[in-house]
């Protein structure tokens, strides 16, 4: 059609009408019946899956990845103390103050924990074998006895329960022990 208006110079306004008229007729490629809100909803929607999708294969390959499975928020990881808070967070990615970690960026000379020199310093150490803290990690146990039927591992005490009650007790009592054994500042 737009060639055959092109051929004649007193033919443009009736080819301008022809176009018009026949472009009404094609179906919209946005529909205007749509409300911007639902517009709007639909693309926040589409946002948040996507982000999801990406950040849950990330997980993958993070430290993170061995607490927690998926994006989803976690209503239990917040405790009334932002330095409680803090520090289980830091310990949940790795990226802490302990020496191990700080050794990988180049920050400190040895990796091994203050008390003992033959054992990397990392967040397993710390709350799960370090004699230094044997009375607090004892009491830590005594109280999650009830609540698991084995020993615990890094990622029970760090929220990483598929159950939320549990995993919301499990991380009450991993702040106890934090906050008595008195290693916020080392986290």
């Amino acid at each position: 059609m737009v060639q055959g208006c092109l051929s004649g110079a007193g033919q443009g306004q009736h080819c301008g009408r022809q176009a018009a008229a026949e472009a009404h007729s094609l179906p919209s490629p946005i529909d205007m019946t749509t409300d911007l809100t639902d517009s709007l909803t639909n693309l926040q929607t589409t946002c948040n899956r996507h982000w999801d999708n990406e950040l849950t294969d990330a997980l993958q390959y993070t430290s993170l990845g061995r607490i927690r499975h998926d994006t989803r928020h976690h209503w239990w990881t917040h405790s009334p103390s932002r330095a409680l808070d803090t520090a289980v967070t830091r310990l949940r990615i790795g990226h802490t103050r302990l020496n191990a970690h700080l050794h990988k960026l180049g920050m400190t000379a040895d990796p091994h924990c203050p008390w003992c020199p033959t054992y990397p310093d990392t967040p397993e150490h710390l709350l799960l074998q370090c004699p230094r803290h044997h009375s607090h990690r004892t009491a830590l146990l005594q109280s999650l006895s009830p609540l698991l039927l084995r020993r615990p591992t890094l990622a029970d005490l760090l929220g990483g329960s598929p159950d939320p009650g549990l995993a919301f007790k499990i991380l009450k009592h991993t702040r106890t022990f934090l906050h008595k054994s008195g290693q916020l500042h080392r986290i």
